[in-house]
């Protein structure tokens, strides 16, 4: 996938509590969820499936993270 974006590099930092809020926020409502996994499937190619898949495990590793700081 292509990044179209020339300020987002390797060394973005990002806030991860405000990414998880939003990652949740998106998620709790099931049509918002539906349509962000569609979204994200159609840009990259990859089965809604794996990509509920991925932002499950996203969701994980996020809400570890922030219990750890």
């Amino acid at each position: 996938m292509e990044n179209k974006h020339d300020d987002w590099d390797e060394n973005t930092v990002i806030n991860m509590d405000v990414w998880l809020y939003a990652l949740l926020a998106m998620t709790g409502d099931k049509e918002r969820k539906a349509d962000l996994v569609r979204k994200i499937s159609e840009k990259t190619g990859q089965p809604p499936e794996q990509i509920e898949t991925i932002i499950a495990a996203t969701i994980k590793y996020m809400t570890e993270s922030s219990r750890s700081n």
